[in-house]
């Protein structure tokens, strides 16, 4: 006898109901511990000026003799020894061949004409200019491990692409920051080099896999950086830590030099983008990062506000799995709304979105579709030549005596993870088409002159260890990649805990200049990136 549709539901509901008292049990004693057992610390405000202007700024500055590059690369040094010790982003230090470098920026623009030097910058807009990077993009004789223990000794025999082109227009590298194992989990840790930390909050999360450089920009440690988000790697780290961060239109950034490199649906998925404390660097630094591929972007045609359509949507719902939205998120949200809606006298529209709910069926079958990627198991023993996998069940032992190469994020992924089907051929059928219908349906709502305003996450930074009660909030930021369309993270301010608020800004293909656009004025109604302070 088929079940009363009544009583589906009623049991349906006892079953969240029970769910999210559970949750939020958990969470207070997380809260409880950390509140009256672990003193809060944050990392102070620079006070260096040359920390306090845009990677734009500094360009005009250098090739007009008002600054050096060497001064600016000396203030990131020492910013970088400052906060270090507190967060624990910077793995490899790359100090040395920076100076190196700005000296020689210094010695050209001391005996350089202004046609010389306006030259120079045609060439090289990034001149004299450093940044920084995640720990999974190639770098010639430089180690990366992509948080791999088998990696922590292995140097690259290139350079990523995108790096390539930063450096070709005057970039100075700097620095590489912390991601997790196999840059797959929402907190930046690994068996390498441990844990990064929030600066504003060391208790709390960065987020991943860009964390390491999530938490450099926000304590000021670096003024531009790039990350790369498969499912939210770019967007949670930049909310988490207070700064701007850019998933852009697929296939403009090349892929090449990413580690692991994507294969199938992924490569719709994955993005390398820029992150950065000033949303003036975003089209610099995409217009260096795309090269040729800028064209189809038109970032120099401006932006008539008044002429966009603008839509939000309160998160995700009617998904057990994940976390409801909270109040200051809901608050910031429609607060970025009233303040677009004043500024171009335009009405937004809220809008629904009922497939969202099916965000973690969606990520989970892309992730798999069409791809010829070796297991997760296979990629924790080592992401390129080396046979073998990983026995997790193993490892779970191991971990628990201390004796383990592997974060429990990790094992815990390598056996959930195959390479099997991970739904049946008619489920799966199913999912395909609901989420082609999604994307249809936003390609059509938003056209080319449409945004969309998101929440970045359910909620703000979460204490250390804390997001494995919540495993699939990313999928606040993994529905879009899914989708394959351009979002911008926005900062908007601190909340009561002095946690860093935000918002996504989703956009269709190749409208990344709209997306840029109103990340700017973001910026203007709500501060930008907020240096941590007290309480």
């Amino acid at each position: 006898m088929a079940v009363p549709y009544r009583l589906k539901k009623a049991f349906l509901n006892l079953l969240l109901t029970i769910s999210a008292a559970y949750f939020y049990t958990i969470r207070f004693v997380f809260w409880l511990v950390n509140t009256f057992f672990r003193e809060r610390v944050y990392v102070t405000p620079p006070t260096d000026r040359l920390l306090l202007i845009s990677a734009t700024q500094a360009v005009q500055m250098i090739s007009q003799k008002e600054i050096s590059s060497t001064a600016l690369v000396e203030s990131y040094i020492h910013r970088i020894e400052q906060v270090n010790n507190t967060i624990n982003a910077v793995v490899v230090k790359l100090f040395e061949s920076a100076r190196e470098q700005a000296n020689e920026v210094d010695s050209f623009i001391a005996l350089a004409d202004e046609d010389d030097i306006k030259k120079k910058l045609e060439e090289k807009p990034l001149y004299g200019v450093p940044f920084t990077m995640k720990d999974a993009l190639e770098v010639e004789n430089e180690i990366i491990t992509c948080g791999v223990f088998n990696r922590k000794s292995t140097k690259c025999d290139r350079t990523a692409e995108a790096i390539k082109r930063l450096q070709a227009a005057g970039g100075i590298l700097l620095a590489i920051t912390n991601v997790p194992e196999v840059c797959m989990w929402v907190e930046s840790v690994n068996t390498i080099y441990g844990r990064s930390k929030n600066p504003y909050d060391a208790r709390r999360m960065t987020g991943g896999s860009s964390g390491g450089e999530g938490a450099l920009l926000g304590s000021g440690g670096s003024v531009i950086g790039v990350g790369s988000d498969i499912g939210g790697s770019i967007r949670m780290p930049a909310f988490f830590n207070g700064v701007f961060g850019l998933k852009p239109t697929p296939g403009v950034i090349p892929l090449i030099g990413h580690v692991p490199e994507p294969t199938g649906y992924k490569t719709h998925m994955l993005r390398i983008g820029p992150m950065c404390r000033f949303a003036e660097d975003l089209p610099l630094m995409l217009r260096i990062m795309a090269g040729e591929n800028a064209q189809s972007l038109n970032l120099h045609e401006p932006v008539s506000g008044k002429k966009l359509r603008v839509f939000y949507m309160e998160g995700i719902t009617g998904s057990p799995i994940i976390q409801p939205l909270e109040d200051e998120m809901r608050y910031a949200l429609k607060k970025a709304v009233r303040f677009l809606e004043r500024k171009y006298d335009i009405v937004a529209q809220g809008i629904e979105l009922p497939s969202a709910k099916h965000a973690m069926e969606f990520f989970t079958l892309s992730m798999h579709e069409d791809t010829t990627d070796p297991a997760f198991n296979k990629l924790m023993l080592c992401t390129k030549g080396t046979k073998g996998e990983v026995n997790c069940f193993t490892e779970i032992f191991k971990y628990m005596a201390g004796n383990s190469n592997h974060t429990l994020s990790g094992i815990v992924a390598g056996i959930i993870d195959s390479r099997d089907p991970p739904f049946s051929e008619a489920h799966t059928k199913n999912l395909l088409y609901k989420r082609d219908r999604l994307k249809r349906q936003v390609k059509e709502l938003l056209g080319t002159d449409g945004i969309l305003l998101f929440p970045s996450w359910p909620c703000t930074a979460m204490y250390h260890n804390e997001p494995i009660l919540a495993p699939f909030n990313f999928c606040y930021t993994a529905l879009w990649n899914v989708l394959s369309v351009p979002v911008v993270q926005c900062p908007l301010g601190l909340d009561s805990r002095g946690l860093p608020l935000g918002v996504q800004v989703i956009g269709n293909q190749y409208t990344d200049r709209n997306l840029i656009a109103i990340a700017q004025v973001l910026e203007e109604g709500f501060n930008g990136w907020t240096p941590a302070g007290p309480l």
